[in-house]
């Protein structure tokens, strides 16, 4: 007898053949409802039709959009014509370019006191900048798209009756395609035909999830094709027979001979297609099948397997473009969607609105107060004007009123204190920073090689102000790589399974890859021997039957990918989307239970098992069980659990694992409290468990609730609720079989790397799903509970009055502690979330404590403990770390969101703003690169605004000083002002800023505490920016007073007198001014540089002055010069050639001595963290510790 015939009472457990519609009849089970027609699955949907004659769509629109070319991809978003336009719709969506484009209208005026060439030259140039870096953006996207579309795959001509090269962009609704092993799917699909029966595909580039998909063709199809197929299996015309000794080329040329001898037989009977309205969930496709002129052999086969045409199209039988062909040699496939309709195009759009970082936001406000304090000088200078007489000039309009002309007039003059470089600037900045993330090899990966990726640049930096850290456990701090650890087998513990014996060559984790080394130690773990010991007693003993049948149930209960051995006699390798699948197939195999083979069986949507059983005293005899599993409930969030329905040798049978808070409702005999001390032990030690459990089933009962599953599967509205209920009720009921308990192992670096974001000041919460025994093993030992940390336990919530009682009592325990600890669980989440008075005090527990943990979360509640934190606290700043599915509504969430690389898809790491292969990598994110990223950001913010008031103040002093008060002259030439904000001080900021190094950063972990300076928000405050905009005004004063009283003249007076006379006094002491003014600010920059006098800093600066140089002579040497600005001609010769002017320039740099002394004095009185951390970096006192 088989294997599970010999185990006792209801444990036992496999898969199963697929339903007979006639079985369910003989059975007393009614009929599953026919799919009749298309109208079935929705009212817009899409029929294709394929026959030897040819192909037909409905609607014949299909055919035509996109000028016939339906498949071809377009993400540009310029064409030649529209390239200006559009780009400049865009830009103007901003206010500072509408701002600007004010001032450039005003500026043209008659009465404007500036050449208009002086700003409107400048905008443009912007404009033109930002429009051509769109247009090399577009450029891009078109290459990619052209790659895309000139891809190859293999039409079927239906004129030729053959298969042919075309490409991607050709292809068309009905269209039937062959596609070879490696090669990427044209369009979206439905499956014809697979080679071998399933096929695998990659959909990687889809969900992110690297694990294998297995799909098979609708039923009707499998089940007339499978004759087809096994016939070229006994002609020996196989393609891996064909494929011996020839070229790829000559390979495939033949495999066009097989799919023809295949795909012809079907074009005669003629296929229908129906497809409802393309929709971007990725897991969702309904339709049907049917032949259109079935032939009576056809008929008889499917009357034969009791398969009712038109059959279901579902998601199984579904081919996503973009997604890759794997480990069969080819496919037939017919097109259903092509181009904009298609899953990846549908979900391309869909995307989350941007995050803003808190200093753009500081940065918009500050433009504003400065437009604001524009306005309110502008109608100080027209309203003193008019009340001192200034008598008004004759370019000015008379049927407009003086003070609305004065007004007008000193918006021009004094427009610059917005820089019209500021945004371009600050992108650059943020550019260069985000690169500088990607370069750091800190941050590269030593297996992959894969280095970190800022996905925005737009939040550096954030990650220099975090206050709170939201972290994932499981592929986060854990490796996420599962291995057996330790069995409970009828209250008895099996012993210690983790030894390197376990690993086995070629055993694969499910999403890396990677293969485990031959084991070298010569003794097996405990755990095996006792396993193996208990298997060898007799069989009619229930601890080895329970064993045994625990073994099978690891084995069968799974989605997992069965592939050959890597090598003859060696075992199989195994793959799937979760690690503990993996886990529990390698542990059963290597105590003698082992899945051999997953095949799909033809004309069914069962997979059939083949469990090969080596069980015995001598462990010789070798056993083969077959087992087809008939329905599979897959794991959730929700649910935590899976459950597959099998069938053997007629006996139908329900396995189901999951977490053992869920399972131990659903079981009848419930858990012994043995069983429930060996859970709390395994949980104490940092293990992950899951229980198993299983029953058998009537077969009239099943295949009644099977009828109703599958009617629950095709439903279109409230399809998961009904699937939800028909799985309640089949997973009740259960037999407890066992525990398992698995070990995730700290990924390197974690605990330290935790210690050193708790030393910068930043509160670590660690978010999962495991239980709370678990999670709190697990914290500790990551270091995040240390032991005298006093815990405060938020746990067993039974509602919202509840939550607060257990609030007050944790606020009561943390204020005694000098450190606490929160522990939460998801009771406590779903009350306290429920009332704004359970969130501030959730809060303030959260302030009070260090560290907190929280378990049995789902993602929802994740996402909404970190809005809870956001909504607490406006100025803070929470990150979320995460690397699966699971983590991505948290990552969303938060300011910050970190992917990392793992080995549950790639979903974290596309939702992220920056992605990271290892947890320990967030240490340099956050205390080198983002800490850093704030202050060069902060310092930026204020000395453009600095900067600008600098220059500013000249026009402002000199209408006071001028003897027609606000008269509306200019104090500084034009030309000079218009060079004033790029050349001559932008590029130094960018460049100072960029590149400007404080410590080194393998030091920086050794002084985490210089962190708390970002979280303090030390840098950019009210404080230090009322410094820098007195320090503006002050440095304004000095740069415009010094030069204009001692080298100055009452020439411009007479210049209001006698029209047409040149103050050569007048700019020669402006001149002198704006070079001070030049000198002044690149000096303030160097000042606040931690590194002034290094080559990158001292070479901008002298770059700088070689630059203002030019400007100088361009502009008043030179016949171009003399066209732009005729006022200062000659002159830069005459203040570089006279000692006087050269005497007013030192003196007034003497000036800058009292900055220098403040600046001094105040890092000596009271030196910033960092300053004191510099100290001690030269005094040789920090050293330089690893992750």
């Amino acid at each position: 007898s088989s294997p599970f015939h010999r185990l006792a009472g209801p444990c036992a457990a496999a898969a199963a053949f697929p339903r007979s519609n006639r079985a369910a009849r003989a059975n007393g089970g009614t009929m599953p409802q026919r799919v009749s027609n298309v109208a079935d699955f929705n009212p817009g949907s899409r029929v294709l039709t394929a026959s030897a004659t040819g192909r037909s769509v409905a609607p014949k629109e299909l055919d035509s959009q996109d000028g016939g070319k339906p498949n071809n991809i377009r993400t540009t978003r310029f064409t030649l014509l529209n390239w200006i336009p559009k780009s400049l719709f865009m830009q103007f969506q901003r206010a500072a370019n509408v701002y600007f484009s004010f001032v450039c209208i005003i500026v043209m005026m008659p009465f404007s006191p500036i050449m208009p060439s002086s700003t409107v030259i400048p905008f443009f140039g912007v404009l033109l900048w930002t429009a051509l870096k769109d247009m090399y953006e577009d450029m891009r996207r078109r290459r990619d798209d052209d790659a895309e579309n000139l891809r190859n795959t293999v039409r079927w001509s239906f004129a030729e009756n053959d298969f042919f090269d075309v490409a991607w962009k050709d292809i068309h609704c009905g269209d039937i395609v062959l596609v070879h092993q490696d090669e990427a799917i044209p369009a979206d699909c439905m499956l014809l035909y697979a080679c071998s029966g399933q096929a695998f595909i990659s959909t990687v580039n889809l969900d992110g999830e690297t694990n294998l998909k297995d799909r098979r063709s609708p039923t009707a199809l499998s089940a007339v094709t499978e004759e087809t197929r096994l016939q070229i299996e006994r002609q020996g015309r196989t393609s891996r027979q064909l494929a011996r000794g020839k070229t790829k080329a000559e390979f495939h040329q033949d495999v066009k001979s097989l799919a023809a001898q295949v795909l012809s037989p079907l074009l005669a009977k003629g296929l229908e297609v129906s497809l409802a309205e393309p929709e971007m969930n990725l897991t969702s496709m309904e339709g049907s099948f049917s032949f259109l002129r079935p032939d009576q052999a056809t008929k008889d086969k499917l009357t034969a397997l009791g398969i009712e045409t038109p059959c279901r199209v579902s998601y199984d039988n579904f081919l996503p473009r973009g997604c890759v062909l794997r480990n069969i040699p080819y496919m037939i496939a017919i097109v259903g969607f092509v181009g904009k309709d298609t899953k990846t195009r549908l979900n391309c759009s869909n995307k989350n609105l941007a995050k803003v970082s808190n200093m753009q936001v500081y940065l918009n406000r500050g433009v504003q107060a400065l437009v604001v304090s524009l306005f309110l000088f502008c109608a100080y200078g027209a309203t003193y004007a008019e009340l001192a007489g200034t008598v008004s000039q004759e370019t000015w309009p008379s049927n407009v009123p003086d003070w609305i002309v004065r007004f007008l007039v000193y918006w021009v003059i004094l427009y610059h204190i917005v820089p019209i470089s500021l945004y371009v600037c600050f992108e650059i900045v943020k550019l260069v920073l985000g690169a500088r993330i990607m370069q750091d090899p800190q941050m590269v990966d030593p297996v992959s090689g894969k280095p970190a990726m800022a996905r925005t640049a737009d939040l550096v930096e954030e990650m220099g102000q975090v206050n709170f850290v939201f972290s994932d456990k499981t592929g986060t701090l854990t490796e996420n790589e599962m291995v057996m650890a330790r069995l409970c087998v009828c209250t008895k513990d099996l012993g210690d399974f983790r030894m390197a014996k376990m690993a086995r060559a070629g055993s694969t984790s499910s999403l890396s890859g990677s293969q485990d080394e031959i084991p070298t130690a010569p003794e097996p773990a405990p755990g095996v021997v006792e396993t193996r010991r208990i298997l060898a007693l007799p069989q009619n003993t229930e601890l080895r039957n329970t064993t045994y049948w625990l073994l099978l149930c690891m084995a069968t209960c799974h989605s997992a990918q069965v592939e050959p051995p890597l090598e003859e006699g060696g075992l199989p390798v195994y793959s799937g989307s979760s690690p503990d699948e993996v886990a529990f197939l390698d542990a059963a195999a290597n105590l003698g239970v082992e899945c051999t083979e997953s095949n799909v069986v033809p004309g069914q949507k069962s997979t059939q098992l083949t469990i090969a059983s080596q069980v015995g005293g001598a462990f010789q005899a070798l056993k083969m069980t077959l087992a087809t599993v008939r329905a599979e409930i897959p794991f959730t969030s929700e649910r935590k659990r899976m459950s597959i329905v099998c069938e053997h040798e007629g006996q139908i049978y329900v396995i189901t694992k999951g977490a053992d808070s869920i399972m131990q409702p659903l079981c009848v005999n419930g858990f012994k409290d043995a069983d429930v001390e060996h859970l709390t032990q395994y949980s104490k030690s940092g293990l992950r468990t899951l229980v198993f459990a299983s029953k058998t089933l009537r077969k009239d009962f099943f295949e009644a609730w099977l009828q109703r599953w599958e009617a629950a599967d095709a439903l279109q509205e409230g399809k998961q609720e009904t699937m939800d209920a028909c799985a309640a009720e089949l997973e009740s009921g259960l037999t407890f079989v066992g525990i398992t308990a698995l070990e995730d192992k700290l990924q390197q670096g974690v605990p330290e790397a935790i210690e050193l974001i708790k030393a910068a000041g930043m509160r670590f919460w660690v978010l999962t799903g495991d239980k709370t025994e678990t999670a709190i093993e697990i914290v500790r030992s990551c270091r995040l509970f240390t032991e005298d940390m006093v815990l405060a336990y938020l746990t067993e919530c039974t509602g919202p009055e509840h939550a607060l009682e257990l609030l007050e009592a944790a606020m009561t325990t943390l204020q005694s502690a000098e450190t606490g600890g929160l522990v939460i669980d998801g009771t406590f989440v779903a009350a306290a979330l429920q009332t704004e008075s359970a969130k501030t005090r959730l809060y303030e527990a959260a302030m009070a404590s260090r560290s907190c943990v929280c378990c049995r979360l789902s993602p929802n509640q994740k996402r909404r403990l970190v809005e809870m934190v956001k909504n607490e606290n406006g100025r803070g700043i929470t990150l979320a770390i995460g690397d699966g599915a699971n983590d991505v509504a948290m990552i969303q969430s938060a300011h910050v969101g970190v992917g990392i690389r793992g080995k549950e898809g790639n979903q974290a790491m596309q939702a992220s703003d920056v992605t990271i292969s290892q947890f320990r990598f967030l240490v340099p994110l956050l205390l080198c690169h983002g800490r850093k990223a704030y202050r060069r950001i902060s310092v930026f913010l204020c000395y453009m605004l600095y900067k600008h008031i600098t220059v500013a103040l000249g026009d402002v002093v000199w209408g006071h000083q001028c003897s027609r008060a606000f008269y509306g002259q200019i104090g500084y030439a034009e030309w000079l002002s218009a060079a004033y904000p790029a050349l001559l001080t932008g590029l130094p900021v960018i460049a100072v800023l960029c590149f400007d190094q404080d410590l080194p950063d393998d030091v920086i972990p050794s002084c985490p505490e210089i962190y708390v300076e970002g979280i303090n928000r030390a840098f950019f405050n009210p404080r230090v920016f009322v410094i820098w905009v007195l320090t503006a005004i002050w440095h304004g004063a000095v740069v415009w007073l010094v030069p204009s009283l001692w080298v100055g003249s009452n020439e411009w007076r007479a210049h209001l007198v006698e029209e047409g006379y040149e103050p050569r006094e007048f700019w020669r002491a402006s001149c002198v001014s704006f070079v001070l003014c030049v000198v002044f600010v690149n000096i303030r920059l160097m000042m606040y540089a931690y590194s002034p006098f290094s080559k990158p800093t001292i070479g901008i600066m002298a770059l700088t002055m070689v630059t203002l140089a030019g400007t100088l002579f361009t502009l008043g040497e030179t016949a171009l010069g003399d066209a732009m600005q005729p006022q200062i001609k000659g002159i830069p010769a005459e203040i570089f050639m006279d000692g006087k002017y050269w005497m007013v320039m030192v003196v007034t740099s003497s000036f800058l001595l009292i900055d220098v002394v403040v600046l001094t004095v105040s890092g000596l009185v009271q030196p910033s963290m960092l300053v004191t951390a510099m100290r001690r970096h030269r005094a040789g006192l920090l050293n330089k510790p690893t992750l």
